[in-house]
């Protein structure tokens, strides 16, 4: 990948708007290529690097005490990820895995906070994200208080809504992977999540168009079932 193409593909990132500042940090990525089950890192070890997944597709997830492991979110190209071990050397909070082959960019710490020294506009930015990436954790808290099956797949069908939709507009949503990992991530059993999902067909509020995908006709009406309403 030549300095080019990194550089578009750090367009988005949180460094996307620092001009010619994300070019020349674009030239400090190591390409790194990740064959399909691949670990990238496990949970509590040791971190540093920042990673932006070229192409392919990564899982971050935890393992719980029992051994079983809970996706946290689905790593598309063009996601960007490892910014607290980034920021303060800390172990990882998550463990990572290829889905499927995949090819990353890494930029290691030592050589990021030196960049950071000479670029110190960069500082805001990342706080920016460090915010935005809060509070999707906030919303995965708050998830584990809906009341049961029924409202958390109304609120995990709406995760994957465009930003910015109308809400009595409808929509169009495509899983980025089985439903069986959507039910992991919505922390209930794939036979439950299959039994809220034909309910909220019953109750005309999703409609499936084929493997997973979904048309909901009215955004307003599914986050009032997401609401428990």
């Amino acid at each position: 990948m030549n300095a080019s193409e990194r550089a578009r593909l750090l367009q988005r990132t949180p460094f996307g708007e620092l001009g010619d500042a994300a070019s020349r940090l674009s030239r400090l990525f190591v390409e790194r290529r990740l064959p399909a089950g691949a670990i990238v890192f496990s949970e509590g070890e040791p971190g540093g690097p920042f990673f932006l997944l070229a192409s392919g597709r990564l899982r971050a997830y935890r393992t719980l005490a029992g051994g079983r492991d809970i996706t946290v979110f689905v790593l598309q190209p063009g996601s960007s990820f490892g910014f607290l071990p980034l920021l303060d050397g800390g172990p990882f909070p998550v463990s990572v895995a290829a889905m499927e082959a995949s090819v990353a960019l890494v930029l290691e710490r030592g050589t990021f906070q030196r960049f950071l020294r000479s670029e110190p506009e960069l500082g805001p930015r990342l706080l920016e994200y460090v915010a935005s990436r809060l509070r999707a954790c906030l919303d995965q808290i708050g998830l584990l208080g809906q009341p049961g099956a029924h409202a958390r797949a109304a609120h995990g069908l709406l995760g994957f809504v465009a930003p910015g939709a109308a809400g009595g507009a409808g929509a169009t949503v495509t899983l980025p992977f089985s439903q069986q990992e959507l039910a992991r991530t919505l922390h209930v059993t794939p036979e439950n999540l299959s039994r809220a999902l034909s309910k909220l067909r019953r109750e005309g509020l999703v409609e499936r168009l084929g493997p997973r995908r979904f048309r909901i006709p009215s955004l307003d009406a599914l986050r009032r079932a997401a609401d428990g309403d």
